[in-house]
């Protein structure tokens, strides 16, 4: 038979968010509570906005004078989350645009190679063949139009 090994202790799981509630608040203190978040909402919305404002040239000079504008009317600390986190969230709009822009392009491709194949003409495993009729045919190259506009103008921002 095997031997056991001495117990060892394993390191608990990393990125765990512990959430509570508060309970027994007085009537102040849930005013307060509303006050500072609304307080500090404020703060990360116009941060949010200096950092749309700079756009793909952002650094971290501009991060840093966005820190020191938020320091005197809150703390080091709040000021350092609210920055750190308005710029996620523009980072992840930026992505999830990108990945917009992809399934356009995507769907576009695909639009336009089967409104080049004649109606009703057919497909292989790989891909489709032409649209079934006429009818479809002229519905899909509306979409197409539709498609391409809304591309341009996620190019254009």
């Amino acid at each position: 038979m095997r031997s056991i090994a001495a117990p060892c202790l394993a390191p608990g799981p990393t990125g765990v968010a512990v959430r509570t509630r508060l309970k027994h608040l007085t009537v102040e203190d849930e005013e307060v509570l509303r006050r500072v978040g609304a307080h500090l909402g404020s703060l990360a919305a116009r941060d949010l906005k200096a950092r749309c404002a700079d756009g793909v040239d952002h650094d971290s000079r501009t991060w840093a004078a966005r820190k020191r504008v938020l320091t005197p009317v809150s703390s080091a600390r709040w000021a350092g989350s609210i920055t750190r986190s308005t710029h996620e969230q523009w980072a992840l709009a930026r992505r999830s645009q990108a990945a917009h822009l992809r399934s356009l392009q995507a769907g576009i491709a695909t639009l336009r190679r089967r409104l080049s194949l004649p109606v009703d003409a057919r497909g292989t495993k790989k891909a489709p063949g032409g649209y079934r009729s006429r009818r479809e045919w002229h519905a899909k190259a509306r979409r197409l139009a539709a498609l391409e506009d809304r591309l341009a103008a996620v190019r254009a921002d």
